[in-house]
């Protein structure tokens, strides 16, 4: 399997809405330094006929797929970023037939209640298959299984995905309050780990107990020694390791850790 990377951004992507630094200012300027919202694709293969699964729809959904066709598509929350790209599948968009949508009973409790995905729902765009904590599905070259963990922020859980491949091990867990205990279990399990890295520090934005994400610098001393190798995604704009040449992503990768950059793959 190959494990496609469409986007790292958090939720508000980059630019960022009503930010002037010089990371947005430089997207404004020039749409190539422009960043998605972090989402990823898993393929059976190279091939044209490969089977194709996206995890998260984002509002980035139009620029990240580049394929005539997707097979399914898991949604981890009813986050912004996670959710709001299914609307694209409408009769405004493909006007898809029964696309399976893959996600926990809470998130289809959510999109019954709310007409943009529930008209989905009603004229068979989208079929949901309920996809709660142990599941598993099954799909063209290899095998996802949710792993699902408490998020405060928004008062229910958020699904994890451990993505098995037929040679390795991919944990994806790109938005969550605190690595717990058993964050840490998944993650020794994995071969390779895609974990939240919203913000470097606590520090970083004013706001930070409204919007609490567990910064990459208590991170990588959290897993410091494990042997799994990680890459941090979601990363809010003013995380500086947004930024190839900053410090704060040389002493990152210094330390053994990555920042997942769209556009990488790996087979798995």
């Amino acid at each position: 399997m190959i494990v496609e990377i469409l986007g790292n951004m958090q939720d508000g992507g980059v630019p960022h809405l009503g930010c002037t630094c010089d990371v947005c200012e430089s997207a404004r300027q020039d749409a190539n330094e422009s960043k998605y919202i972090e989402s990823i694709l898993l393929k059976e293969n190279e091939e044209e006929d490969s089977a194709r699964y996206l995890v998260n729809a984002t509002p980035d959904i139009r620029q990240q797929v580049q394929y005539k066709y997707i097979d399914g598509v898991f949604i981890p929350h009813e986050g912004l970023g996670h959710i709001t790209g299914l609307q694209l599948f409408g009769q405004e968009g493909p006007d898809t037939s029964d696309l399976s949508v893959f996600t926990s009973d809470t998130v289809e409790e959510y999109m019954m209640k709310n007409d943009p995905y529930r008209f989905l729902i009603d004229r068979d765009n989208i079929q949901v298959q309920s996809f709660n904590h142990g599941d598993e599905e099954d799909i063209r070259g290899g095998r996802i299984e949710a792993v699902q963990f408490h998020h405060p922020h928004l008062n229910h859980d958020t699904t994890a995905y451990m993505i098995h491949g037929d040679n390795k091990k991919l944990f994806y867990l790109a938005d969550i309050t605190d690595f717990t205990q058993e964050v840490e279990e998944k993650v020794k399990e994995a071969d390779i780990a895609v974990l939240d890295g919203t913000f470097w520090s606590e520090d970083e934005i004013g706001r930070f107990e409204e919007v609490p994400h567990p910064p990459i610098r208590r991170s990588i001393d959290q897993f410091d020694d494990f042997e799994t190798d990680i890459y941090f995604t979601h990363l809010n704009h003013t995380n500086p390791v947004v930024r190839q040449d900053s410090d704060e992503r040389k002493e990152l990768r210094r330390k053994g850790f990555n920042v997942l950059d769209g556009g990488e793959s790996f087979k798995i």
